[in-house]
C-alpha cells in the first residue's frame, strides 16, 4: 500500500477500514492530494469532489481523500469519506461495478452508515458547500444588444438570436463586473447590467 498522506487521522482511518473490509493492500494507492490523484489517474480531477475511487488500467486501486472539501468540524466527516471510497474498492473486488445512484441517498450511503455508525444526515453533510465563482464578465450581443453576465471568459453566441452557436451572433466582451471580493454586490450589479 502506498499512502501519500500526511494527515494522521486519515492514515489511521485508512488502516482501520482496510482491515475491517479485508482489502488487499498490494496495489492500493491512497492520497489526499488532488494533483497526485490526477497524475495517477492520467486525467483532470474535479476540485469539488470530497473523495474518489478509481481502478487504473495498470490494475491499481486509486483512492483520493480530498481533505480540502471535507467539513472537518463534523466529527465523522473524514471517516465517512474514507469508508465510502474503500467500500467502492470492496465492491469492485466483489464484482459489483455499479456507481452511485444519488450520493447520500442510495445503497452505498446505507452501507457506509452501517459500517461507520454515522447517520444518513452525517453522511450527506460531510462535505463543505460548493463555492460558486462570482459573475465577473459582461458580454453583449452585437445584433440585439442583450447583455449577459458570465463567470468565465469564453466564446458564446446570443441565445435570443440563435438556437445553437452561431458566429454571426457571437457575444462580445464589454467589461468586467465589480471586483471578485464583493460577491453580493457583484451579482446584483451584474444582474442590473443584464436587465438593461
Amino acid at each position: 500500500m502506498l499512502l501519500a498522506v500526511t494527515d494522521v487521522e486519515t492514515v489511521a482511518l485508512v488502516n482501520r477500514y482496510v482491515t475491517r473490509l479485508r482489502l488487499p493492500t498490494e496495489r492500493l494507492l491512497v492520497t489526499t492530494d488532488r494533483s497526485t490523484f490526477a497524475r495517477w489517474l492520467g486525467r483532470r480531477v474535479d476540485a469539488s469532489i470530497g473523495g474518489a475511487y478509481a481502478f487504473s488500467a495498470a490494475g491499481n486501486h486509486l483512492v483520493l481523500i480530498h481533505l480540502a472539501r471535507i467539513d472537518r468540524t463534523q466529527l465523522r466527516a473524514v471517516e465517512v469519506v474514507v469508508a465510502e471510497e474503500l467500500l467502492h474498492m470492496r465492491d469492485r473486488l466483489d464484482g459489483d461495478l455499479r456507481r452511485h445512484a444519488k450520493h447520500g441517498h442510495d445503497r452505498i450511503a446505507t452501507r457506509v452508515a452501517a459500517l461507520t455508525g454515522a447517520s444518513l444526515e452525517e453522511i450527506r453533510g460531510c462535505l463543505l458547500p460548493r463555492e460558486r465563482r462570482p459573475l465577473r464578465y459582461i458580454y453583449g450581443c452585437p445584433a440585439c444588444g442583450r447583455r449577459v453576465a458570465r463567470r468565465l471568459r469564453g466564446t458564446w453566441s446570443c441565445g435570443r438570436c440563435a438556437r445553437g452557436y452561431d458566429p454571426r451572433f457571437r457575444l462580445v466582451l464589454i467589461g468586467e463586473a465589480v471586483a471578485a471580493d464583493q460577491d453580493d454586490r457583484n451579482a446584483v450589479e451584474a444582474r442590473e447590467m443584464v436587465e438593461t
